[in-house]
């Protein structure tokens, strides 16, 4: 099992200290005291980490040494985690799955936009039903990786998206950054996954940045555009439902029931 997935391993954790010293290297270019990448192994469950974090050890100077910061992150890891994919993805092959197959003993992983279109594109026509992906361990590691970008690049607190976020709107967007978080909590309705990261971003991450200071000559043309595209980047790559459970697997989620049970109320077929 280690031979045949040490690729996994290697692959993920140099994707994550890509996204830390994506973070770490602005830090010490604008001369910001950080720390060394810690990282947060999880020796159970199908991933095996929680990620890495560094620590800023003083106040940050103002929103555009916070963009550079932010953004450097995810924008290593994106990069990476998509060559990862898509070359891992390659390598991998298409199973049929029998009709009388048990789903109950397994673990499958969901499919973001972006994963589902290039795995059509290089291994199609796939149909979901009747098939599935036995991933090359480059292919899972992408997978991670993007999931972990995805998760970074949540516009919220100080989170890598809440710096991004809160450097191109500055304070006004504390009008409506609420009402954003409320529309994410739709996918609580779709996995539970995001009900969970719900209340650490409320109790622990918060919603709203702390205040720091606007650049003298603002954060510029650039950088807004490539926050915006990064931002949008986020609702390609985001993974509504990242792992199912086999015995799971056909069920609705809780969005569905409600839906249902509106259209029902109404008259309408779903």
């Amino acid at each position: 099992m280690f031979f045949e997935n040490w690729p996994y391993s290697v692959s993920l954790l140099f994707i994550l200290v890509a996204h830390e010293m994506g973070h770490y290297l602005p830090a010490r270019y604008y001369g910001v005291k950080a720390t060394w990448p810690f990282f947060i192994p999880l020796p159970v469950g199908p991933i095996g980490t929680m990620g890495a974090v560094i620590h800023i050890n003083q106040q940050i100077p103002d929103k555009k040494v916070l963009f550079d910061i932010g953004i450097g992150g995810p924008t290593a890891s994106l990069v990476l985690s998509i060559i990862a994919w898509l070359v891992g993805i390659s390598f991998s092959k298409v199973i049929m799955i029998p009709p009388d197959f048990d789903r109950s003993g397994f673990l499958f992983f969901g499919d973001s936009l972006f994963t589902y279109l290039t795995s059509q594109w290089i291994l199609g026509p796939i149909d979901f039903s009747t098939m599935d992906i036995q991933a090359h361990p480059l292919a899972k590691a992408g997978w991670v990786g993007l999931l972990i970008t995805a998760v970074n690049l949540l516009p919220f607190g100080q989170l890598d998206g809440g710096h991004v976020i809160y450097s191109m709107f500055g304070e006004s967007y504390r009008k409506w950054i609420r009402s954003l978080f409320v529309l994410f909590l739709i996918f609580a309705l779709l996995h539970f996954t995001w009900l969970l990261w719900s209340f650490f971003i409320y109790f622990v991450i918060k919603i709203e940045h702390p205040f720091i200071k606007d650049s003298a000559l603002g954060i510029g043309k650039f950088r807004f555009y490539f926050g915006f595209f990064m931002l949008v980047t986020l609702l390609i790559i985001f993974v509504p439902k990242p792992i199912i459970l086999g015995s799971k697997f056909d069920d609705s989620s809780l969005l569905t029931d409600i839906f249902r049970l509106i259209t029902d109320n109404i008259g309408l077929e779903l």
